[in-house]
């Protein structure tokens, strides 16, 4: 309420002022001064919504930030009534008779100020340590700011509105990544572009918008840099208005300043040749350390994976025949697997996939100081098929990678961070787990209980060939908490499928019960839980971990139910990803540990496979194999013996084998993980990173020399070069097949064979 009080105080005091100044003004002078008003008008708008916005909650307690933005704000209203003031002092500094008789050097350094405060504005709001950047990166976004802020405002003849529309248009970019760190841990990606719809369809639901003491800050910073644009325009010459040769000056010189930014950023590789990369476990810390406009240009630029020297179509295809055949003739020729296939043939039985949204077991931090244990029943299962830890690719959000992974076992690792495949990549012809089912003779459906538009699953399901997809159509009276449909109502649907259709079913269910925020105060009394983590209840915390309790009782009903019916399931149960806040725990109780193991932590879930028959040849008594998302599906139709095509043999030969890079040299490249950040939570300065390294290692026992001489399809070993002083990373390998690895499997971690697709929507992808 504090800042509340601030703000419309001193916009109390901006109204008094502009009125003041108004009636010392005669009629004619006025109407002239219209424009003058207009721009006091900003100003102190800008005081009463953010007065307003406190007054409702929407800004944490705190006395300096709205201090100093009021002030700034106020300070610049003061400045345009004072305007004729303004403009004559200048003038005798900068202008034709002045001290420094350069106005056009002066209106450059004007606009160069203006260009600073616009990229404090954008990045001051989230990144709240400035001195943790990259000197060259800070520097590079600040030039391009400018440059954009000086083309505008030549190419409208001097006039300050273009450029100051610029600055407020970062102010609210660096407000809007702040709230999408908030809520996901995530920074904005070129991605996000792309799935505004599905953005827009969460936004309204459990999530506090509150501003910040920092967002208040970037407001500051913003006001100054409006305020230069107008300084700047105030040393405008007066010119006739046929003076066509100043015209076509201040043309040239616009067009060419942004001409200049679109050639820089379309031109200049930013990941090779500037050393500028979006870290795909860790991308918070590529934003923090080189700022919002490099990283997003290098994400954008990186989304259309380079094609690997020496590829070719025919050479992938000979790859995966030859794995597939591997596979064939060793894993696949045991006699559990002839008995599992044997079954699969006569049984068909029904396979049940459950994505459960944001579904983890957050327990593995150290029980969150509070005993907690974690979903009970998914724990203790003990007659599964196989369960463990399963490796994701989407951390507080972007359930979409996920499902992309399980459904067509491709990596998101060849395709970088902030991408998500299903907006931006055409996938028709695209293997997937839907389609192999369905040519098996599956009835295929897939369900959501939400707006099928949403992550563009409306086309991206009928190109995977689902015959059928539920929406939120068709659950308008299904059972919903905190105005989500409950995982029992998808459920429900499920078993309504298995009683009404008695043909094979290969079954989809991405859940919404689980879904962000936590914020909405709405789970009912007797489902609430209440665990004080280090002294604090957090009411964000508590709903997540109520909703993970809901899930598991869900889950058990739904087991109980499977065992009853008469037809064999498969169930494959599994969380998509983690919420966004055990990032916090991550940095505060895990600190000093080695970097892989740091990371790892966040991006996994577990999953189970479980049947509710005896799959022949199979031991039922919950066997731990942890893996990666994308080998999900492969593993699953190992064991129920179900047939698979030759591209997910050569991923199941590829999981089994020692592996190594095939390449001419047969090198294995082991990355350093990046460095850690500091939690966003934490007060104390962030932690500088330790250096990266690259280690290329000869795999020499795990190839034989005929592979190591005679294949050239693949790519060349990697090339290394000199780390640059003010880069604490090096460059990535030129080499697509470096990928996350099985951190938890036996063997270290190592470089996985790989081919390109042909095409990214139809290729092949292997991690």
């Amino acid at each position: 309420m504090l800042v509340a009080i601030i703000s419309l105080a001193a916009f109390a005091a901006t109204v008094a002022l502009t009125i003041r100044k108004v009636r010392t003004l005669d009629q004619d002078a006025r109407s002239a001064r219209r424009s003058t008003v207009l721009s006091v008008a900003f100003f102190a708008v800008l005081q009463l919504v953010v007065g307003l916005y406190a007054a409702m909650g929407g800004i944490a307690n705190d006395v300096l930030s709205p201090l100093v933005l009021n002030a700034v704000l106020t300070g610049c209203a003061w400045l345009n009534l004072e305007r004729d003031l303004v403009r004559e002092r200048l003038l005798q500094i900068a202008g034709p008779a002045g001290r420094f008789a350069h106005p056009l050097i002066a209106c450059v350094i004007l606009l160069f100020l203006a260009g600073a405060g616009a990229t404090l504005g954008l990045e001051i709001p989230s990144n709240h340590n400035l001195l943790w950047m990259y000197p060259l990166c800070l520097l590079l976004e600040w030039s391009l700011i400018t440059a954009i802020m000086a083309g505008v405002f030549f190419i409208s003849q001097r006039r300050h509105t273009p450029p100051a529309v610029v600055a407020v248009l970062m102010s609210i970019l660096g407000i809007v990544e702040y709230f999408i760190i908030t809520f996901k841990s995530m920074p904005i990606a070129p991605g996000d572009i792309s799935a505004l719809s599905t953005a827009m369809a969460v936004a309204g639901t459990g999530y506090s918008y509150i501003l910040s003491p920092f967002c208040l800050y970037g407001m500051a910073f913003m006001a100054i840099s409006v305020q230069l644009c107008r300084m700047a325009a105030m040393l405008r010459p007066q010119r006739d208005r046929g003076d066509r040769r100043a015209l076509l000056i201040n043309l040239m010189v616009g067009i060419a300043c942004l001409v200049g930014v679109g050639a820089h950023v379309t031109l200049v590789d930013y990941y090779n040749t500037l050393s500028i990369q979006v870290y795909t476990w860790r991308p918070l810390e590529s934003y923090y350390r080189q700022g919002f406009l490099p990283s997003f240009i290098s994400g954008a630029q990186t989304i259309k994976p380079p094609v690997p020297e020496g590829y070719s179509v025919e050479d992938a295809k000979e790859l995966i025949s030859d794995y597939a055949g591997r596979y064939d003739a060793e894993q696949g020729a045991t006699v559990e697997r002839s008995q599992a296939a044997a079954q699969f043939e006569d049984e068909k039985p029904t396979v049940i996939t459950i994505m459960n949204e944001t579904f983890s077991d957050l327990s593995i931090y150290q029980n969150l100081h509070a005993n907690y244990q974690g979903p009970q029943f998914f724990k203790s299962l003990s007659d599964t098929l196989q369960r463990g830890v399963l490796y994701v690719s989407a951390f507080g959000g972007g359930t979409c990678n996920t499902e992309f992974e399980y459904l067509t076992g491709n990596s998101m690792a060849f395709l970088g961070t902030g991408t998500y495949p299903y907006t931006i990549y055409d996938l028709t012809r695209t293997e997937t787990l839907s389609q192999q089912f369905k040519d098996l003779g599956y009835d295929t459906t897939a369900i959501h209980p939400n707006h099928g538009t949403n992550w563009n699953r409306e086309n991206v399901y009928n190109a995977f060939g689902f015959d059928n997809f539920l929406t939120i159509q068709d659950f308008q009276d299904a059972e919903k908490l905190r105005g989500m449909v409950t995982d029992a109502a998808t459920y429900d649907k499920i078993l309504q499928m298995l009683d009404e259709n008695p043909n094979p079913q290969f079954i989809f269910d991405v859940t919404m019960q689980n879904h962000s925020g936590y914020d909405t105060g709405l789970i009912p009394t007797d489902k609430q839980v209440n665990y004080v983590i280090d002294g604090i209840s957090d009411p964000e915390v508590n709903e997540y971990l109520a909703l993970i309790e809901e899930s598991d009782r869900a889950l058990e009903d739904f087991v109980n139910q499977l065992r009853k019916i008469d037809r064999k399931v498969i169930l494959v149960f599994f969380g998509d990803h983690q919420p966004f806040f055990p990032d916090d725990y991550n940095e505060a109780w895990f600190a000093n540990e080695d970097a892989a193991i740091h990371n790892e932590r966040l991006w996994q879930t577990d999953y189970i496979i479980w049947a509710n028959y005896d799959v022949a040849g199979r031991d039922q008594e919950s066997g731990v194999d942890d893996l990666s998302i994308n080998y999900l599906g492969s593993v699953l139709m190992n064991l129920i013996g179900a047939p698979r095509p030759p591209s997910r043999c050569a991923r199941r030969s590829l999981r089994s084998t020692p592996r190594v890079t095939k390449t001419r040299a047969c090198v294995g490249i082991f990355p350093a993980w990046p460095p850690r950040r500091t939690s966003r939570r934490a007060a104390r300065a962030p932690r500088r990173p330790r250096r990266a390294r690259i280690t290329p290692r000869c795999s020499t026992t795990s190839c034989s020399e005929t592979e190591r001489t005679s294949i050239p399809r693949c790519t060349s070993p990697p090339r290394t070069r000199p780390i640059p002083t003010w880069r604490p990373v090096p460059r990535r390998s030129s080499n697509p097949a470096i990928r996350r690895p099985d951190m938890r499997s036996s063997s270290p971690p190592a470089v996985r064979c790989s081919v390109y697709p042909r095409h990214l929507a139809g290729g092949f992808f292997y991690g």
